[in-house]
């Protein structure tokens, strides 16, 4: 009986303890952003694609999805906190539907920049066709970047009037932020 009251004080006694530590705790408020980053990475994309975990202004947590799941939650058809009212956020900026749309036959007679071409703003050119290649109609091949694998000074001073301080940062899609991507850094 002895042995039943004594565990049973110690299980008591570690529940309120956590209890107590955890109420003690402050309150840490998080929000979380689409976000895109043109520095290769564990995907080996040239273009990544992440959701941003973001705590007083500082990045604390990276989950990397695919180009269809940002363009599913940036639409508002994948539940995400990222994106919790599930609205249209690509409509809400008034961000072209040739960015995130497959099947538009009017995008692919135009040559607007496609949401998957953003490695030109890092490269001088397309990383999937080297100098050899045909490229695909309608293949964007010249990128923005003046050197072969980054942009120069001057492009990213241009960077950094949204934030951008080194390449590897992120770009985040805040909805606070009516009319454009915010840059951020990692």
């Amino acid at each position: 009986m002895f042995r039943f009251l004594l565990t049973l004080f110690i299980i008591v006694n570690c529940l309120f303890s956590g209890l107590k530590a955890s109420l003690n705790k402050p309150l840490v408020k998080t929000l979380k952003h689409l976000a895109i980053s043109i520095n290769p990475n564990c995907n080996s994309h040239y273009v990544n694609y992440a959701v941003i975990t973001e705590s007083n202004g500082k990045i604390i947590k990276t989950r990397f999805i695919t180009g269809r799941e940002f363009i599913l939650i940036g639409m508002g058809k994948q539940p995400s906190e990222a994106n919790s009212n599930n609205e249209n956020l690509f409509k809400r900026f008034k961000i072209k539907d040739c960015l995130y749309k497959y099947d538009s036959i009017q995008c692919l007679k135009k040559s607007d920049l496609k949401l998957f071409d953003l490695w030109a703003l890092r490269y001088n050119r397309n990383p999937f066709c080297p100098p050899d290649c045909t490229p695909a109609e309608n293949m964007l091949v010249q990128g923005f970047g003046q050197h072969k694998f980054r942009p120069s000074w001057p492009q990213i001073q241009i960077l950094q009037n949204y934030g951008i301080t080194y390449i590897n940062d992120f770009f985040l899609w805040r909805k606070s932020f009516p009319s454009s991507f915010r840059f951020s850094k990692t």
